[in-house]
């Protein structure tokens, strides 16, 4: 069958260099360091059955990344296919035909037609012309099932043929004619790659429609996006990016450039953020990290000035909100800890800043897995009376100089890091860091990812938190072990490290205290773990200090 230039696509520019994309996360190896075996599990394994699905070989449903029975099968179903010798192991040889394009596909169907039971690359083909034309939204599996026939009928029904469910040649051309169509029009959809498509991601991320690494590689993550874009506009959800999508995203986004002229919102970056934050800061409204990006945390700052100013409340900096801030003798917030120290508390029914960082404190802690909105509601008033029982505190609830003295007790340690800089030393605050950190819960797992916009990996997580605390660390997990001081047992702000897919370190978090440490997960994102897990514990391979 020729089906597009789909059918041409492997894995992209990662195997025309020879390498699979081996971000620096936990994995130092690129494919044909080693040898990938059954019972195997890591990222590359993964990368192989996304290889061995698009050739027709894997057929399972997704990719998992674990070297199991149905992998070696389908290593050994490519070797035989392609004249190598039939091991299940992917090293020499099975890895070049992999990476080369002497591979074969899997034979398709020996029949003209494509029916109910057929597998192979001819039926991916098909079901990748049906969904993006709209009328296959499952997954591109390469199994011919009654999701991928009824999917033919109704194209077949809305073409004029013989809706029998069979790809026929009539079918076939039909479909031919539609991808050639949209390949004419200039679509992009699922495959595709290159400048357009990275154009596209960003689009749709500075619309809050994709949160992920802008990459120019048109994925299911993509796909999804541009979904939801077309819904919220009122076109068909195909998931394509036809003319008629491309022209609205377009407009909206001279629409949103006219907008951000009128003042500074979320999405906004850059060194005017910077300052806006740094205002925010010295007022007392702010006290997160000046990064210059305008996110959720800058807004309610905004929001909280403009109330206490009385500006209208709608988390734009416009020049109003501005000026205020910048003009001398306007109102200061008190921050947290001097508010603390003048004997004020924090209690049921009090909301702003203040809260937020006790909420955050709780939740690295282990006391409170709410949310951190800054409302001293009733979750969060049970997690400082848990925490003050703990502690032998007064048990009523309200946060006042003992109880936030003892949050800090034992987690706060004075050290000194030089920086890369040469510019001398700063304070180190555990309790600072696990403050950082918890911000990021629930920001997703990205191989390679080192920013809470593109997501994290375990290793990009630690630079990324260690460093707002002043602290260089290596960008890999074993590179960190060798630089970091042992310690007998973990300290609050220690890191904990694991071997997982290979012996050494290779995944790593930041020690809570109480058995548990924050890090980011592949499969949960920044999450807090317990290190007495079943999973954790026989992985453990020991702390080590940072600072």
């Amino acid at each position: 069958m020729q089906l597009s230039t789909w059918k041409k696509t492997l894995v992209g520019s990662a195997f025309l260099t020879g390498l699979f994309y081996v971000q620096t996360e936990d994995v130092e190896a690129s494919l044909g360091d080693q040898a990938l075996q059954k019972g195997m599990n890591s990222p590359d394994v993964k990368e192989l059955q996304d290889v061995l699905k698009e050739k027709g070989y894997f057929t399972y449903h997704t990719s998992t990344g674990y070297f199991g029975p149905i992998t070696e099968q389908a290593v050994k179903d490519f070797q035989k296919a392609t004249g190598l010798k039939i091991t299940g192991t992917v090293s020499g040889d099975t890895l070049n035909a992999l990476k080369g394009s002497v591979a074969k596909s899997a034979p398709a169907t020996s029949s003209s037609t494509l029916t109910i039971g057929d597998r192979g690359q001819s039926v991916t083909s098909i079901q990748s012309t049906l969904k993006s034309k709209g009328y296959y939204n499952y997954n591109v599996d390469g199994i011919f099932g009654p999701i991928t026939e009824k999917a033919v009928k109704q194209f077949q029904s809305a073409n004029g043929l013989s809706a029998s469910g069979v790809v026929d040649q009539a079918t076939e051309n039909a479909l031919n004619a539609a991808e050639a169509k949209q390949e004419a029009d200039g679509v992009l959809k699922t495959g595709s790659r290159g400048s357009e498509v990275t154009s596209v991601q960003q689009q749709l991320k500075n619309k809050g429609y994709y949160n992920y690494n802008v990459d120019g590689i048109y994925g299911p993550i993509t796909e999804k996006a541009v979904k939801k874009f077309q819904s919220a506009n009122g076109l068909s959800q195909t998931g394509v990016v036809d003319s008629q999508t491309k022209t609205k995203l377009s407009s909206s986004s001279v629409e949103e450039k006219k907008e951000e002229v009128s003042g500074l919102k979320v999405g906004a970056r850059g060194s005017s953020v910077t300052s806006l934050q740094q205002n925010l800061k010295d007022r007392g409204y702010y006290n997160y990290n000046v990064d210059g990006i305008f996110g959720s945390i800058t807004e309610k700052a905004v929001k909280e000035f403009q109330s206490i100013v009385g500006l209208p409340v709608t988390g734009v900096a416009n020049d109003a909100t501005i000026d205020a801030l910048k003009a001398r003798g306007g109102t200061t917030q008190t921050p947290v800890s001097d508010q603390v120290t003048q004997g004020d508390i924090l209690k049921l029914g009090v909301k702003g800043e203040g809260v937020k960082e006790l909420q955050s404190k709780l939740t690295a802690l282990g006391y409170y897995k709410g949310s951190k909105d800054g409302d001293f509601g009733p979750a969060t008033e049970q997690a400082v009376k848990n925490f003050q029982s703990r502690n032998k505190l007064t048990v009523d609830g309200v946060v006042g100089p003992a109880t936030w003295e003892k949050l800090k007790q034992g987690t706060a340690y004075s050290g000194s890091e030089s920086d890369n800089t040469g510019s001398g030393s700063q304070s180190f605050n555990a309790m600072d860091l696990i403050a950082d950190a918890s911000e990021f819960i629930g920001v997703p797992y990205t191989w390679g990812g080192n920013t809470p916009q593109s997501g994290f990996d375990c290793s990009g997580f630690l630079v990324y938190v260690f460093k707002k605390q002043g602290i260089s660390l290596p960008r890999t997990m074993a590179q960190m072990w060798n630089v970091t001081d042992s310690v007998s047992s973990p300290s609050v702000g220690d890191i904990v490290y694991f071997t997982t897919y290979k012996p050494g370190a290779s995944h790593g978090g930041i020690y809570i205290g109480n058995n548990k440490f924050i890090h980011a997960g592949s499969s949960t994102g920044v999450t807090i773990s317990d290190m007495t897990s079943s999973y954790w514990a026989p992985r453990y391979l020991g702390a080590k200090r940072a600072h």
